[in-house]
């Protein structure tokens, strides 16, 4: 048995069970919309999204790994093609890394992100975005994007 992948798969369902009670605690006529990224990284929602970005927006780091994630998605993306995008020291970009975990984790309680990383033989670090994930983060972007074109007119 391979008791990692078991863990696993019980914290997915924990997260599911959570969401669940969410759902009917806040007596939504219909779930909100769930995407599983992966075993190891969980479900997110449209809202977990919305929740999470004002506590990371100003990490360069993480803009730069969710907006490309999201642009090529649900392709993979390198962890060089995420720093070239940056302009970060290679540091400073896992700095930020480091600061999206714990802004998850003090959010949603784990620290979770809504791209999942993979670290193949090659040694290079990829990152994938969910297709749907990724349409959310495109479409926050652009309302955040329109709000502030709104307000200077």
């Amino acid at each position: 048995m391979d008791i990692p992948a078991v863990l696993r798969r019980i914290d997915l369902m924990e997260q599911l069970l959570q969401d669940l009670r969410a759902d009917v605690m806040t007596n939504e006529s219909e779930p909100e919309e769930q995407v599983i990224v992966s075993d190891r990284q969980g479900t997110w929602t449209r809202t977990k999204l919305e929740t999470l970005y004002p506590r990371v927006e100003h990490l360069t780091g993480v803009m730069a790994l969710f907006d490309l994630t999201a642009e090529l998605a649900p392709s993979p993306v390198s962890y060089q093609e995420v720093l070239r995008r940056s302009g970060l020291t290679d540091q400073e970009q896992r700095n930020d890394h480091s600061r999206l975990s714990w802004a998850a984790k003090e959010l949603f309680g784990n620290k979770r992100w809504p791209v999942d990383w993979q670290q193949p033989a090659s040694g290079d670090l990829r990152y994938r975005m969910p297709a749907k994930i990724a349409q959310w983060w495109l479409a926050l972007r652009q309302q955040l994007v329109d709000d502030a074109e709104k307000l200077a007119s």
